[in-house]
């Protein structure tokens, strides 16, 4: 009996382990295996789309964001970040939060969609087109730009407060508690405090109204008029407190200009002074008595003239030009500040002083902005004092101070200011012993500086960059603080640019800063060569890191109560996601995974190569590697080319044919390329060589790794690398197949080409810019020769596939064209794509699918031994 038992369980015990591996045979297929990835493909793209950090709420506790699709049917998204409860607007735009109450958009078909955040309730309000919520999160100003505007305000829950009909133009106070309007012929304000209530200033003129304008503190306006029974426009000023209306008479004043008349022009747009006593607008001759340059007849191009015959007609007939004048209304006063001498302007802060200058002072020059002498106008007195002779036509090498006090400038590898008081300059920068010249400006002619950010409160001090930090200066040069600490840690620190936007601003041709509060925290981008990511600064503490990896982080936000922070984090492999902290502590938490799709797909991964050209200077290239890659094959490669680091590895790029130069690095490694993006770096007076020398060293340094196919290498490049490939292909047959686009032939027919899109030579491209050279042709036509694509053509062995847009105005269509003609004539192998309609790059969704398409034949053709496409193989005149 015990015998019978044993063989009894034996038996089970087997049978149990033959039921286990069946089970287990049976189940692995549904549980322990990894889904089978999938080869991705042209129909799949349509599954990408791009994550659009959008807002985020008063305290935080919502935030919103866009995917936006390739076919266009974008969605808008609003997601509770502790929550994770979603709301979906489908097409959504212009999206903004009310506090923590309510969220509104734009659907471009229903109208504005209101969404109640703690019921869910969503009211639409059809017609609508523009729309915001006021400060004081009471109101909603409502615009219906129909065959008849209705301006609307509205409370929060949509219901009409005011309603006003046909307002050709609306302008809402700095404060968003006032609303000045302009309705058929009549001009009024509607207040938005405790009560709504409209106050019209104008009724029934002769005239509409039209160019608003507030005064910064929002209890002034000015508006134009135009002239009904004359020319003359009409200027008004209106100040809110007092009902004072009064109009600018140019009758009255005996220095108005004869046969002048009020211009509206952008160039000398309306303004108000900070303090109210004064009116900035423009005057400008009656048409009736402008004498143009006759484009009909001859034109007389005199080489001894200032300016080209194009910049002429453009910029270079100052009577032309709108002059910006100011009015006094308290006063009754009137000042012509420009002239056809020194035509353009910088207003200083609080407008009491202006610069002024001619940017054709020294014509003809061979830069990109002509250098120029810089006048201090002291607009009460109206003298006028010479402060700078021969500055710098850069727009971001002058800045002036908040309160007007200081004229920062760039000069002689220094910052300066001019003090305005004192009538002096001091060297600002004398006590740092850091480069101020941005390091990595490889180019000829001027090179820029890391920058300029702002001044502090009472212009008490100034901030600039060198190539790691931030220093604090003293207008006087004695004191220089160094505020980070990225020289040691190898980290670049920057302002981050969202936060710090208006640290200066446009001033009519030129730029004044706004204050910046060093008592309150710093927001500074983050980078070096392998991280990215945010750092939080303030006195105390100095510099704390609040987001910095190996990932690319970017778009920062910040609630406007509290201290809740989004971002955005991608890498090339790793789709973008949009991540929350609620506060600056707090460990990050994801909120939102784009790209979810991807894990289906075989994908590729990045790697940073290492290499030197032939002085041995190391340099760094990304070496994008095939999906699916397997050790023991070897795969095809294209080599994309520009200048520096064209793509970063931690940059997340979506498959698409929608490109507008036709090339994405994903959907080719998608298919079995590795993709090479190396570094350039150039010795002035060889660009084409010191192109070849650093494109070939990269390439020999991946072969190297024995991972490609050495026959199978092919070479692309647009606009300035389409030069490069023109040229590398004369010095090398390295590569097995180029794809050239909007691309330099010959350098002497460049250099003496006219820009049509700038209406000036292209020399200064040469001499002063990316071209490199820094001499004109006829110092050393030599050079010119050496780097010229052309002057080598007949070494060409690699089959070239070129094309250019014939609208293009930046680098002419005809330079691929005498490429084209010295390989026709010399029997290359070469294809030439013309798409009439296009100009520099490719913007028709059509033209882009067309050029991806053949550049993909091309390549596999070549790389890929696929069979050769008709249009290679057979006469074809139109694509």
């Amino acid at each position: 009996m015990k015998i019978y038992n044993t063989r009894l369980i034996l038996a089970q015990s087997f049978l149990a382990r033959i039921l286990f591996l069946i089970f287990v045979l049976v189940a692995c297929p549904l549980t322990g295996q990894v889904k089978q990835k999938k080869t991705l493909q042209q129909s799949d793209y349509h599954l990408w789309q791009t994550l659009q950090s959008d807002k985020i709420s008063e305290n935080g506790n919502w935030i919103s964001y866009k995917l936006a699709y390739p076919n266009g049917q974008d969605t808008l998204f609003i997601k509770n970040t502790q929550t994770h409860k979603q709301y979906v607007f489908p097409r959504g735009t212009n999206g903004n939060f009310n506090a923590e109450e309510s969220f509104a958009c734009i659907n471009p078909k229903k109208g504005l969609q209101m969404l109640t955040l703690k019921t869910g309730e969503i009211k639409t309000i059809t017609g609508v087109t523009q729309y915001q919520y006021t400060k004081n999160k009471k109101y909603i100003i409502t615009y219906s730009k129909t065959a008849d505007p209705i301006l609307e305000i509205k409370n929060t829950s949509g219901e009409t407060l005011i309603k006003i009909n046909n307002v050709q133009q609306y302008k809402i106070a700095p404060q968003e508690n006032t609303v000045l309007f302009s309705a058929d012929h009549n001009i009024g304000l509607i207040s938005l405090n405790k009560k709504v209530q409209k106050t019209m200033i104008i009724e029934n003129a002769s005239a509409p109204f039209y160019n608003l304008i507030w005064r910064n503190n929002g209890n002034a306006v000015a508006f134009l008029q135009k002239g009904t029974d004359s020319p003359q426009n009409n200027l008004f000023f209106y100040q809110l407190n007092d009902n004072k209306l009064f109009k600018f008479e140019p009758e009255n004043f005996s220095n108005f200009p004869a046969d002048f008349t009020i211009s509206p022009t952008v160039s000398t747009k309306l303004s108000i002074s900070d303090d109210g006593q004064s009116v900035f607008f423009g005057i400008k001759k009656r048409e009736s008595n402008e004498k143009a340059i006759d484009t009909t007849g001859v034109q007389v191009w005199n080489a001894s003239d200032k300016l080209l015959y194009p910049q002429q007609e453009e910029i270079g007939q100052w009577e032309k030009v709108a002059k910006l004048a100011l009015w006094k209304p308290f006063e009754n006063k009137f000042k012509q500040i420009t002239n056809n001498q020194l035509p353009k302007v910088i207003l200083a802060g609080e407008q009491k002083f202006a610069l002024t200058f001619n940017p054709a002072q020294y014509e003809p020059q061979y830069k990109q902005q002509g250098d120029r002498d810089l006048y201090l106008v002291n607009l009460t007195t109206g003298d006028s004092t010479r402060i700078l002779t021969k500055h710098s036509g850069n727009k971001n090498h002058t800045v002036i101070s908040p309160t007007g006090n200081f004229v920062t400038y760039f000069k002689d590898q220094k910052w300066w200011v001019y003090d305005i008081r004192k009538k002096a300059h001091f060297n600002c920068s004398a006590n740092i012993h850091q480069p101020l010249l941005d390091q990595n400006f490889n180019a000829a002619g001027e090179v820029p500086p890391y920058g300029f950010l702002g001044w502090t409160k009472n212009d008490d001090s100034f901030l600039l960059y060198d190539r790691f930090d931030i220093w604090e200066v003293s207008p006087d040069g004695k004191k220089a603080n160094r505020l980070t600490h990225g020289r040691e840690k190898n980290i670049q620190f920057r302002v981050a640019k969202q936060f710090y936007d208006i640290v200066k601003t446009a001033s009519y041709d030129g730029f004044y800063a706004f204050e910046i509060d060093l008592s309150n925290d710093l927001f500074l981008e983050a980078n070096n060569d392998d991280e990215s990511g945010y750092f939080i600064w303030n006195k105390t503490s100095g510099e704390k890191p609040m987001v910095f990896n190996t990932m690319r982080n970017n778009y920062l936000m910040k609630s406007e109560q509290g201290e809740s922070y989004a971002f955005q984090q991608q890498h090339y492999d790793k789709p973008p996601s949009l991540w929350f902290k609620k506060d600056k502590n707090n460990k990050a938490k994801l909120i939102v995974q784009s790209n979810k799709q991807q894990e289906d797909f075989y994908w590729g991964n990045a790697e940073k190569i290492q290499y030197s050209n032939a002085k041995g200077i190391p340099l760094t290239g990304t070496l994008f590697y095939p999906a699916n890659y397997k050790s023991s094959k070897k795969y095809p490669m294209i080599v994309k080319i520009y200048e520096l680091k064209l793509y970063e590895s931690n940059q997340y790029i979506n498959p698409s044919l929608y490109d507008e130069t036709g090339f994405n690095v994903t959907s080719y490694t998608s298919e079995g390329y590795f993709v090479l993006c190396p570094d350039i770096i150039y010795e002035i007076g060889n660009p084409g060589i010191s192109a070849t020398n650093c494109v070939v060293a990269a390439t020999q340094c991946v072969i190297e790794k024995g991972i490609v196919q050495k026959d199978k290498i092919g070479l692309i490049g647009h606009s300035f690398g389409g030069y490069e490939v023109n040229f590398i292909i004369t010095q090398t047959n390295l590569f097995a197949t180029a794809v050239s686009s909007a691309g330099v032939a010959d350098l002497t027919s460049w250099y003496l080409t006219m820009g049509w899109n700038t209406g000036t030579a292209e020399i200064w491209r040469f001499e002063n810019q990316q071209w490199r050279m820094g001499k004109s042709l006829f110092e050393d036509k030599a050079a010119y020769n050496r780097n010229s694509p052309l002057e080598y053509v007949t070494n060409i062995q690699t089959p070239l596939l070129s094309w250019t847009g014939k609208e293009d105005r930046q680098v002419h269509w005809y330079q691929s064209i005498e490429f084209y003609l010295a390989l026709r004539r010399l029997n290359k192998e070469h294809i030439m794509l013309v798409y009439p309609q296009e100009k520099h790059t490719i913007m028709n969704p059509k033209n882009q699918k067309n050029l991806s398409e053949h550049i993909k034949q091309w390549f596999d053709y070549y790389l890929q031994n696929h069979n050769a496409p008709s249009w290679v193989t057979t006469d074809l005149k139109s694509l």
